[in-house]
């Protein structure tokens, strides 16, 4: 029977971030977001999440909405065609423009891959492409100066294979003395990642790669503020180099086969969606760089998408730790992502069970 979107419906939800996070210079207590609904005549539903983060998406929640107000009366009565190889057809099969925001292109998206899941009775992983059973867990580290030794030392018995760092938050030399007491509390076996966000000059980068080549790291995030000089610090140093917010500023065409690249950490609601993020992962699978899908503080609608995607790619360490912060979702229960690796049908089979105390509805379109 052909899937037909016959209703859309929005919400917008809060929850609580437990602690605070400081993000764009300042402190968010709450996470705030737009859940779109699918619906069809035959009562089966997919939701996705619209979550733009506060000093990284250039979206607001209120340009969302608008947005989404727009959007969805074109959105009823389309068909949702079976995913080709590439899934462009399923991926497009709803109307948005060249100014849609990204956070709302990854709701929209991803309520269509819930969508024809649940009408065909399978899973979105099975819907995006042959999962595997598990996906891994990156666990997140944010005060190693402070924290990070005794935190690594618990994560190495929970058995999590990879651990990310927070640096360039303090002076390289604080930074590298916390990387030391981490890598020494890990062991050799598990990956020593580390985010600087663009915080470094060329010369602090270099003595951080210096005084790093010892620590087997697999790979620094954004380490330099002038990312065009990527390439020099590559030819000075041996630093394994991703890139995060260079992913959002550019196309995957960046990753031709000399480019100083070891890994893109992806993610989705920054990044444009679905469509995007796979444009990335195959761009980086084709050229020997490593694709990390990772989260932006999304409610559980959004994880269910994030592993979804992870199950179907290499088996690289989900960067996913940032649900850990939501002291409560909005679906019930919380999905089981507190371990190094999770079950992939424990969080994505199934229909979503959405707590209506949590939601308010924004807007709804029949068609």
């Amino acid at each position: 029977m052909p899937v037909v979107v016959s209703t859309v419906s929005l919400y917008r939800y809060t929850l609580p971030l437990t602690p605070p996070l400081p993000l764009g210079g300042e402190t968010h207590s709450r996470r705030r977001g737009l859940l779109v609904r699918l619906g069809t005549r035959q009562g089966v539903a997919g939701w996705g999440d619209a979550a733009p983060l506060p000093g990284f998406s250039p979206e607001t929640l209120d340009d969302v909405v608008e947005q989404a107000r727009a959007a969805a009366p074109e959105w009823t009565g389309r068909h949702v065609p079976e995913p080709d190889d590439d899934l462009s057809g399923l991926l497009c099969a709803l109307p948005m423009g060249t100014d849609c925001p990204a956070s709302l292109r990854f709701a929209a998206e991803s309520a269509l891959v819930e969508l024809l899941a649940a009408a065909r009775k399978t899973s979105p992983a099975a819907v995006l492409g042959t999962p595997r059973a598990s996906v891994s867990l990156n666990a997140l580290i944010t005060d190693p100066e402070n924290e990070g030794s005794a935190q690594a030392a618990r994560l190495r018995e929970h058995g999590y294979p990879a651990v990310k760092v927070k640096v360039g938050r303090e002076s390289v030399e604080e930074d590298v003395r916390g990387l030391r007491a981490i890598r020494e509390a890990l062991g050799d076996d598990t990956a020593l990642r580390a985010d600087a966000n663009r915080a470094w000059s060329m010369e602090q980068a270099v003595a951080f790669a210096e005084a790093t080549q010892d620590l087997g790291m697999a790979y620094v995030e954004e380490p330099l503020t002038n990312p065009a000089c990527l390439p020099e610090l590559a030819a000075r140093t041996d630093l394994p180099i991703a890139l995060d917010e260079t992913t959002r500023e550019n196309e995957a065409s960046v990753l031709r086969d000399d480019a100083p690249v070891a890994a893109v950490v992806l993610k989705p609601t920054l990044l444009g969606g679905l469509r995007a993020t796979l444009r990335w992962r195959h761009a980086a699978q084709a050229n020997g760089v490593t694709p990390v899908i990772s989260a932006a503080y999304e409610s559980g609608i959004g994880l269910r998408t994030l592993v979804a995607l992870a199950a179907t790619g290499p088996d690289a360490p989900a960067g996913l730790s940032t649900y850990d912060r939501l002291s409560s979702d909005i679906i019930t229960p919380r999905l089981p992502l507190d371990g190094p690796s999770v079950d992939v049908s424990s969080v994505t089979d199934g229909p979503v069970a959405v707590d209506g105390d949590r939601i308010t509805l924004v807007d709804s379109f029949s068609a």
